[in-house]
């Protein structure tokens, strides 16, 4: 039983926390290249804004993550970009790919709670 209640306790926090993760500001670092002439990236009620003036809408959907069950996805396309982020983690974070057509370059980024 105690079991039962501290993993009801767990996925609560987690649910919580995924919830809360677009209350405020997220912000997001390339994980391992960068893009040229992009230099901050942070994801504000519902849109990534690059660069503190361009912003790209992004829509909420539900995607299944493994082990992790259903998780939170955004994705968004704007101004010759496109953003997918997935929250497949224990974490409140969020991983994915910002893909610039223009250019015919992606870079993987990770968005985590200022």
């Amino acid at each position: 039983m105690r079991k039962l209640i501290a993993a009801t306790l767990f996925l609560f926090s987690i649910v919580l926390l995924q919830n809360s993760a677009f209350a405020g500001i997220l912000d997001c670092k390339f994980k391992d290249s960068s893009m040229t002439g992009i230099t901050s990236i942070e994801v504000k009620e519902e849109s990534l804004i690059l660069n503190n003036e361009l912003e790209i809408p992004l829509e909420k959907s539900r995607v299944k993550c493994g082990h992790f069950g259903h998780q939170t996805r955004f994705d968004g396309s704007a101004l010759g970009f496109q953003v997918i982020l997935k929250s497949c983690s224990t974490e409140a974070q969020f991983e994915g790919h910002i893909i610039d057509s223009i250019k015919k370059v992606a870079a993987d980024v990770l968005c985590q709670v200022k």
